[in-house]
């Protein structure tokens, strides 16, 4: 029982934040171009970026993703104690 309150404690934390998807121009100044680069970034439910670790954008999806269970996690130990 105590399995299922955690999870659904865990589920209510992370309904809280999404991951987006940007799309940013860069310019190379070794090759002199500017290039498309696509980056992720967490928001709160207020639309707020979230920052961990000093990063607020993620180069894959997948390291978002990580570094959004280790703040739905960490929420999750503040929660608990």
């Amino acid at each position: 029982m105590e399995d299922l309150i955690n999870d659904l404690i865990l589920e209510s934390i992370s309904e809280k934040y999404e991951i987006g998807q940007l799309t940013c121009k860069e310019y190379d100044p070794n090759n002199n171009h500017t290039q498309i680069i696509v980056r992720y970034a967490i928001r709160d439910e207020d639309q707020n970026l979230v920052r961990h670790n000093n990063m607020s954008f993620f180069k894959t999806f997948e390291e978002a993703e990580k570094v959004l269970e280790e703040i739905v996690q960490q929420k999750f130990e503040e929660v608990s104690q």
